[in-house]
Protein backbone atom coordinates (compact mmCIF):
# COMPACT_ATOMS: atom_id res chain seq x y z
CA UNK A 1 0.00 0.00 0.00
CA UNK A 2 1.25 3.09 -0.67
CA UNK A 3 1.12 6.45 1.87
CA UNK A 4 -1.54 8.15 -0.64
CA UNK A 5 -4.08 5.33 -0.30
CA UNK A 6 -5.92 5.29 2.68
CA UNK A 7 -6.34 1.46 4.92
CA UNK A 8 -8.97 -0.27 3.62
CA UNK A 9 -10.26 2.92 1.14
CA UNK A 10 -12.90 0.68 -1.96
CA UNK A 11 -12.18 1.69 -5.05
CA UNK A 12 -14.86 2.32 -7.16
CA UNK A 13 -14.72 1.04 -10.88
CA UNK A 14 -13.35 4.13 -12.53
CA UNK A 15 -10.34 4.20 -9.40
CA UNK A 16 -9.66 0.86 -10.00
CA UNK A 17 -9.16 1.43 -13.84
CA UNK A 18 -7.15 4.22 -13.40
CA UNK A 19 -4.86 1.94 -11.03
CA UNK A 20 -5.18 -0.65 -13.62
CA UNK A 21 -3.97 2.01 -16.82
CA UNK A 22 -1.32 3.33 -14.47
CA UNK A 23 -0.14 -0.25 -13.85
CA UNK A 24 0.68 -0.90 -17.45
CA UNK A 25 1.93 2.53 -17.99
CA UNK A 26 4.44 2.12 -15.21
CA UNK A 27 5.10 -1.92 -15.84
CA UNK A 28 5.93 0.01 -19.62
CA UNK A 29 8.31 2.58 -18.12
CA UNK A 30 9.90 -0.25 -16.69
CA UNK A 31 10.17 -2.72 -19.71
CA UNK A 32 8.10 -5.46 -17.62
CA UNK A 33 6.37 -7.02 -20.83
CA UNK A 34 2.47 -7.94 -20.45
CA UNK A 35 3.68 -11.70 -20.55
CA UNK A 36 5.14 -10.63 -16.88
CA UNK A 37 2.23 -9.46 -15.99
CA UNK A 38 0.40 -12.30 -16.93
CA UNK A 39 2.63 -14.71 -15.34
CA UNK A 40 2.76 -13.12 -11.94
CA UNK A 41 -1.34 -12.99 -12.43
CA UNK A 42 -1.54 -16.78 -13.20
CA UNK A 43 0.75 -17.45 -9.94
CA UNK A 44 -1.31 -16.08 -7.74
CA UNK A 45 -4.80 -17.16 -9.20
CA UNK A 46 -6.86 -19.42 -7.50
CA UNK A 47 -6.05 -22.09 -9.72
CA UNK A 48 -2.60 -21.11 -10.07
CA UNK A 49 -0.10 -21.29 -13.40
CA UNK A 50 -3.55 -23.53 -14.91
CA UNK A 51 -4.81 -22.81 -18.44
CA UNK A 52 -7.50 -20.68 -17.00
CA UNK A 53 -5.17 -18.69 -14.81
CA UNK A 54 -3.68 -17.49 -17.95
CA UNK A 55 -6.51 -17.09 -20.10
CA UNK A 56 -8.35 -15.08 -17.28
CA UNK A 57 -5.13 -12.94 -17.08
CA UNK A 58 -4.46 -12.21 -20.67
CA UNK A 59 -8.03 -11.32 -20.78
CA UNK A 60 -7.93 -8.85 -17.98
CA UNK A 61 -4.74 -7.27 -19.85
CA UNK A 62 -6.06 -7.23 -23.00
CA UNK A 63 -9.32 -5.77 -21.94
CA UNK A 64 -7.80 -2.93 -19.63
CA UNK A 65 -5.65 -2.46 -23.15
CA UNK A 66 -8.44 -1.88 -25.49
CA UNK A 67 -10.35 0.52 -23.00
CA UNK A 68 -7.08 2.36 -22.81
CA UNK A 69 -7.29 2.42 -26.52
CA UNK A 70 -10.66 4.00 -26.33
CA UNK A 71 -11.68 0.34 -27.75
CA UNK A 72 -15.29 -1.21 -26.43
CA UNK A 73 -15.13 -4.87 -27.42
CA UNK A 74 -18.04 -5.99 -25.27
CA UNK A 75 -20.14 -2.97 -26.13
CA UNK A 76 -18.77 -4.26 -30.27
CA UNK A 77 -20.09 -7.59 -29.39
CA UNK A 78 -23.40 -6.88 -28.32
CA UNK A 79 -24.02 -4.44 -30.64
CA UNK A 80 -22.82 -7.17 -33.31
CA UNK A 81 -25.45 -9.94 -31.58
CA UNK A 82 -28.34 -7.59 -31.59
CA UNK A 83 -27.60 -6.51 -35.27
CA UNK A 84 -27.82 -10.25 -36.21
CA UNK A 85 -30.93 -10.74 -34.13
CA UNK A 86 -32.43 -8.07 -35.67
CA UNK A 87 -31.58 -8.79 -39.58
CA UNK A 88 -32.48 -12.51 -38.39
CA UNK A 89 -36.41 -11.02 -37.39
CA UNK A 90 -36.39 -9.33 -40.53
CA UNK A 91 -36.27 -12.55 -42.48
CA UNK A 92 -39.24 -13.98 -40.10
CA UNK A 93 -36.64 -15.96 -37.96
CA UNK A 94 -37.25 -16.12 -34.27
CA UNK A 95 -34.49 -15.66 -31.59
Amino acid sequence: MNNTQKPNQTLTQQGAFRKDRSALNRAENHSITDGDLIQKMAETHSNPNSAQAYSEAAGAVIHTRANMNKETPINDALEAILKEHEIFNKNGQTT
